[in-house]
């Protein structure tokens, strides 16, 4: 862990919080609607269309990866109980 005394870091760690928690909060309902429109309501959209849903489907799954890791490193650099 790092000197959670030094208010600069902490600083710093309480943006990466900030920036994770806004990170999942964007790419969450981002990925729900790429899996909507490739799945159940695939047939109203063009092939194109599908594909690019599919590839979106895998970006905002990583964001959500990216958020959540910045979320538990921010957490556990500020002793806070890592969820």
């Amino acid at each position: 862990m790092l000197d959670a005394k030094n208010p600069l870091l902490r600083r710093r760690f309480h943006l990466l919080l900030k920036a994770g928690n806004l990170t999942l909060l964007l790419s969450a309902p981002f990925l729900l609607a790429t899996v909507i429109i490739c799945y159940p309501l695939s047939h109203h959209f063009s092939l194109p269309a599908q594909v690019a849903g599919h590839i979106f489907m895998i970006l905002s799954a990583t964001l959500i990866k990216i958020g959540y890791i910045s979320r538990c490193v921010a957490q556990y650099s500020l002793s806070l109980e890592v969820k």
